[in-house]
């Protein structure tokens, strides 16, 4: 029985349709959903602190100012895609994240006692025309203990 689905969403259009099959299986299955947001800091350039450098701050200071603004409207966005699964009757939670987008995903999926991730992957494209899984989808995938659903 899966009854609590976790849900990677990184604000593209294959996270939101994973969403939408994550709250079609969890109003089906009357599971919970969780959704997280990961703001990946490994990520975040020295230049994009510049303009939160006063006298009074340092570069560290910085990048923690910018992570919070990148993590407000992460909450943002989510609190629109909670109020959609609301809507179709699944009981839902957020969890904002910072670090590594795969670490962090499986680390809550462990913490949380998911028994399902659901997540969007964008197909890479080489000169072969080799499909692959997106670097995250891949890692979550290699390293989750439960079940992990990929949506294309």
């Amino acid at each position: 029985m899966v009854s609590r689905i976790l849900l990677p969403h990184d604000g593209t259009g294959m996270s939101d349709k994973a969403l939408e099959k994550a709250t079609e299986l969890a109003k089906a299955m009357k599971s919970e959903m969780l959704i997280v947001h990961i703001v990946d800091s490994r990520f975040v350039p020295p230049s994009a602190t510049l303009g939160f450098i006063s006298d009074k701050t340092t570069l560290e200071g910085a990048k923690v100012q910018l992570i919070k603004i990148l993590k407000s409207s992460a909450e943002q966005m989510l609190k629109d895609k909670l109020a959609k699964v609301r809507a179709n009757g699944v009981s839902v939670e957020f969890v904002l994240g910072v670090g590594s987008p795969a670490e962090e995903i499986v680390k809550l999926a462990r913490k949380m006692k998911s028994d399902l991730i659901v997540m969007g992957s964008r197909q890479l494209k080489g000169g072969y025309k080799l499909k692959a899984l997106g670097s995250v989808a891949r890692r979550v995938s290699e390293t989750a203990d439960c079940p992990v659903m990929i949506i294309r």
